[in-house]
């Protein structure tokens, strides 16, 4: 049978009602009635888990089983907010909680606004024992987390966070989620911007600026609890190759778009394939993740810890097996985008951009979009650092309108589109069938080479000419291997020694050269230190003009500085510490990837309490000391990296001779 007619024959086998059947099902699952969230090791998310195991069983897929990780498990059953209005009317308020440990019944509290939550909004205001409404400013960096512990730190009971008017576009009575990384003995909760209005509004009209407040809340954490991957395969003929093809059950709110439509279309794609016989090459796996939401407390990096433990602890040997991994993370139903969005390694780009232009029934007006690299935000993240390239089902950056994602909105009945979830059934079997069909991985390296020679900066290549010259030897040896791997008559036994070996080339790029920003951007290594520098320069050149407001907003810009501005100096060294010092357990996939930490607390503090006449002599020489630093730090990065792309280089060179 031809590719085109196995894949004839998928298409006629694709049931989208049945897949709508079983995201519909897991979306209306959820510890609270109101909210929903079938969150990490929760009865609701344990039951969602033998839901899809029957399910993977009735379909027909071979060895079903329910993998064990190790999580810390989050039930949240209920949170409310009841006041006396000024006619002493009573209200009552729904409130999301976030991951924290706060069961309380007819709790009373006086509730007090503090603005944006920063230092200095704090002043002649106490807040000991209360509760604080926050403003959660996204544009200025707040997150819930700094915010709540910088609200314990002035001795509040908890925080309740606000979102802000024009913040993306949200409906007055939305409810919204955002990642929590603050100790979890921290009550924090979030209100719709329709009742934080009549909050202040009733705050402003007191006397005290205080309200009396009953809080009712079942919030509960439990560290190191089980919860389950769900796993189930199509055997292949070659038992030693696979695809992966994963999405997560576990959801924020009644979540449909943003999770669980994946697990409909996880299902759907192994049920065609199983309807229309396709027998594949390569076993296919398919895995739906627990504990991906959030997992592990008092972490930076506390959301896809049940991918991540299932290819660093549960299937380590997964990653010199998988051609690919397909995630299929949510918003594939849906039709009020302008295309359907796709991330991937820049080494599968061109080939994901030309397969994907093939498959009929694109709803899209703009079709498909296919970016690169991809994103620490979902759990293929932990995969693709394993050595396993990766696709992904993603929500478009660029859309201005109201994205659904992690609010009381994402529900089925909100953009739902058949013709949406029938065509990434069509588009992602493709790239499954397809992908099983391959003999060798058709990975473009040559295009990673291209996006490393595009970060350098003019001042990287003067000082490190000779990686200039290796990254041109490092493009021409790429095109070179592609074609040999793709076209070369290699017998099975040498294509099988192939993939390993470029697996192994695959992983050496992805420990070499993947590091993060501290707001969760990948760049390389050497990228982190030239983006401090140009902002420093900067900061020190409008330092000697006595700039000084202007040279501060340069030094927030460098690492987490921002939070050295906005936040007292435990509260931001907190986090600083958070992200870079934990142990291994807490800093899971992200450990040793952000690489520059410059803490410029006192330095920020030391201008901000100074005039543009006052003597800036110790700041300056501070700042010049800072880019002297850089610079050598930058110098043994690159240092580095040429030293990683030589062996690489030498990898390419003995792959060409197999």
């Amino acid at each position: 049978m031809t590719y085109q007619e196995e894949l004839n024959h998928f298409y006629d086998a694709i049931n989208v009602d049945y897949a709508t059947y079983v995201a519909g099902t897991l979306s209306q699952s959820g510890s609270n009635e109101t909210l929903g969230f079938r969150t990490a090791g929760s009865p609701s998310e344990k039951s969602s888990g033998q839901f899809l195991y029957h399910q993977f069983q009735k379909i027909g897929l071979s060895d079903v089983r329910k993998e064990e990780i190790t999580i810390d498990s989050w039930e949240f059953k209920t949170s409310t907010l009841h006041y006396l209005d000024r006619k002493k009317r009573l209200h009552q308020l729904t409130l999301c909680a976030y991951a924290t440990h706060c069961i309380e019944e007819n709790l009373t509290l006086d509730l007090v606004y503090v603005g944006k939550g920063t230092k200095n909004e704090y002043k002649n205001i106490d807040v000991r024992n209360k509760l604080v409404l926050v403003d959660l400013d996204t544009y200025i960096g707040c997150q819930i987390g700094i915010c709540a512990l910088q609200a314990r730190q002035k001795g509040a009971y908890g925080i309740i966070a606000a979102p802000m008017r024009d913040d993306q576009q949200l409906p007055a009575d939305a409810l919204t989620y955002e990642n929590f990384n603050a100790p979890v003995d921290i009550p924090a909760f979030a209100v719709s911007l329709q009742d934080a209005c009549m909050l202040k509004k009733q705050l402003s009209s007191s006397k005290n600026q205080t309200l009396p407040v009953v809080l009712n809340c079942y919030s509960h954490i439990l560290k190191d609890q089980p919860s389950y991957n769900i796993i189930g395969e199509i055997p292949g003929k070659n038992q030693h190759e696979r695809i992966l093809i994963m999405s997560h059950y576990d959801g924020l709110f009644y979540n449909f778009h943003s999770g669980a439509c994946g697990c409909g279309l996880l299902l759907g794609l192994a049920r065609a394939l199983i309807k229309s016989h396709y027998v594949p090459d390569k076993t296919l796996v398919f895995i739906a993740h627990g504990a991906k939401e959030w997992g592990l407390s008092e972490s930076s990096f506390n959301w896809s810890i049940g991918g991540y433990q299932q290819i660093t602890k549960n299937h380590p040997e997964w990653a010199k097996e998988a051609m690919v991994a397909i995630n299929l993370e949510g918003f594939v139903a849906y039709d009020d985008f302008q295309s359907h969005h796709i991330k991937t390694t820049e080494g599968y780009q061109d080939f994901i951009r030309s397969i994907s232009k093939l498959v009929p029934g694109c709803p899209y007006p703009d079709g498909c979009v296919i970016d690169a690299p991809t994103t620490i935000v979902s759990d293929d993240f932990s995969y693709s650092q394993s050595g396993i390239p990766t696709i992904i089902s993603y929500r478009p950056t660029h859309e201005q309108d109201f994205i659904l994602r992690q609010t009381s909105y994402d529900e089925i009945t909100h953009h739902f589109s058949y013709p949406a979830f029938e065509y990434c059934h069509k588009l992602y079997g493709t790239f499954i069938i397809l992908f099983d069909q391959m003999k060798i991985m058709p990975l473009k390296f040559e295009k990673f080479f291209e996006a490393f020679e595009e970060s350098l900066d003019f001042q990287s290549y003067h000082s490190h000419k000779e990686l200039y010259f290796l990254l041109q030897t490092a493009k021409h040896l790429a095109r070179h291997l592609y074609t040999f791997t793709q076209f070369a008559p290699l017998s099975p036994r040498k294509s099988h020694l192939m993939n390993i070996q470029l697996h192994e080339l695959y992983l050496k790029i992805q420990q070499s050269f993947v590091r993060l920003t501290w707001d969760g951007t990948t760049i390389f290594p050497h990228e982190a230190y030239q983006k401090n520098m140009v902002h420093l320069k900067e900061a020190l050149r409008l330092l000697k003009q006595e700039k000084l407001k202007s040279a501060v907003e340069q030094l927030c810009r460098v690492d987490l500085n921002l939070y050295a501005f906005y936040y007292d100096q435990d509260t931001y060294e907190y986090f600083l510490k958070q992200s870079t010092s934990q142990d291994d357990k807490h800093m899971t996939w992200g450990k040793n990837l952000i690489v520059s930490q410059i803490n410029l607390y006192e330095l920020i503090d030391s201008l901000l309490h100074k005039h543009a006449n006052d003597d800036l002599c110790h700041e300056i020489s501070q700042l010049k000391s800072l880019l002297a630093y850089e610079k050598i730090q930058e110098d043994q990065v690159m240092v580095e990296e040429i030293r990683n792309l030589k062996q690489i280089i030498r990898k390419m060179r003995r792959l060409l001779t197999l």
